[in-house]
């Protein structure tokens, strides 16, 4: 029978082979009082960051808003490497109206509640799976309390 540290090294190397093509951010939301005059609070994604000590930090540095965070796996990160002002891509099934224009028409965005369906690194991906969908551009690693990135 092998020694018990041969064991445990096959037992790692296995499991860091298998999970080592996944890559994992963190979508962070902020709960906060609204601007807008048809919603009691909003709560956009403020932020996606690439380690849980960031999201802390964020919790830290805005003691206003009730933050809080979901771990999210990135689709097809096969050979590439998230870093600070990396660009990703999520995509939305559904809009909500959050506002009006200066003609009375709704706005639609991703101000209460949003609820992503995918995260993904390249537009072409998100666009190939998520046909239909609204796409979401975040920079990993921006911080704003009104929502980060643009709806394209």
């Amino acid at each position: 029978m092998p020694p018990l540290s041969n064991i445990l090294t096959k037992i790692k190397n296995r499991l860091r082979s298998k999970y080592s093509e996944e890559l994992m951010v963190f979508v962070v939301y902020g709960k906060q009082p609204s601007p807008f005059p048809d919603l009691e609070h909003i709560e956009p994604i403020i932020a996606i960051v690439a380690s849980e000590r960031e999201c802390y930090e964020i919790q830290e540095k805005y003691p206003e808003t009730q933050v809080s965070w979901e771990a999210r796996k990135v689709q097809n990160t096969e050979g590439m490497e998230l870093t600070g002002g990396g660009i990703l891509y999520l995509t939305h099934t559904t809009l909500l109206p959050y506002d009006e224009d200066g003609d009375g028409n709704p706005i639609f965005g991703i101000m209460e509640s949003p609820q992503p369906a995918g995260l993904h690194c390249s537009r072409d991906t998100a666009e190939q799976e998520a046909p239909g969908q609204y796409l979401h551009r975040v920079s990993l690693g921006e911080i704003n309390l009104r929502g980060v990135g643009e709806l394209l």
